[in-house]
């Protein structure tokens, strides 16, 4: 699963954090994912799901934001299935070892990324979890292009790989491509081709009016090397006027390929 949560300290009107909390840990139940990752996450959105969402492991990853109170990029692993290995993470700039900004970005930005253990399976799986900028057209595709060359060292002995994200930007943008290329697949458009469907809905469901500013398309992905989509979903489920954030998570089955 891939899931922006919207931050908690936003003052949402009915959807307020305090309103939509239960109703978000309940959607992610109901899917059941062996992996998750958040963008926007919050402390207060991790002390709530570290706290019903039982059965999960994290990593938080590097906090971005230009100012505190900051985001990560964190990822979830459910115990049972998934052991952790190694993880790390980075800052979407030309210093990427150290908090700061690069490109024209609006918000300082990261990467986070684990590295887990299948057992069950005999094998291992890389998950990189990111956010890219949401005004600054150069500062997403330098920032894919950064994670790019990241997941050519990450990926080098052949591991399967996961990416997710809030991309702001939607296919066949100059982002996109540069994860394309870089050997990853998107799984919604190999299962569902590349009809154009929302993720951010600005907690207006069906009733979303798209902005001149806002992307036309799928702007959160689920893309993958190694992995063979089985079934890719848009979650649309909500009891309105709440709904769990902004933003659809989108689910992704896949079989580990021998």
């Amino acid at each position: 699963m891939t899931f922006n949560v919207r931050g908690a300290r936003f003052q949402d009107g009915e959807n307020v954090w305090p309103n939509r909390a239960a109703l978000s840990a309940d959607v992610i139940r109901r899917y059941a994912p062996d992996l998750i990752g958040f963008q926007e996450l919050e402390l207060q959105n991790y002390a709530f799901y570290r706290e019903h969402l039982r059965g999960y492991e994290a990593a938080l990853g590097p906090g971005y934001n230009n100012v505190p109170p900051f985001q990560y990029p964190a990822i979830f692993w459910r115990r049972e299935r998934l052991k952790l290995r190694d993880t790390g993470g980075f800052w979407l700039s030309t210093t990427p070892g150290v908090h700061s900004a690069a490109w024209g970005t609006d918000c300082i930005r990261s990467a986070g990324w684990v590295r887990l253990a299948l057992p069950e399976a005999g094998a291992e799986l890389l998950h990189l979890n990111t956010h890219l900028d949401h005004i600054s057209e150069p500062a997403r595709a330098q920032g894919a292009t950064l994670i790019a060359e990241r997941l050519g060292a990450l990926w080098a002995d052949g591991v399967p790989a996961v990416v997710t994200g809030d991309f702001n930007c939607p296919p066949g943008s100059a982002a996109h491509h540069a994860l394309l290329a870089a050997g990853l697949e998107d799984s919604h458009a190999r299962l569902h081709g590349g009809a154009p469907v929302m993720t951010f809905h600005g907690f207006k469901g069906d009733g979303f009016q798209p902005q001149p500013h806002d992307a036309l398309d799928r702007i959160d992905w689920v893309l993958a090397r190694g992995l063979r989509p089985t079934a890719c979903a848009i979650v649309t489920d909500a009891v309105p006027p709440h709904y769990p954030s902004d933003h659809y998570p989108v689910v992704t089955d896949f079989v580990l390929e021998a």
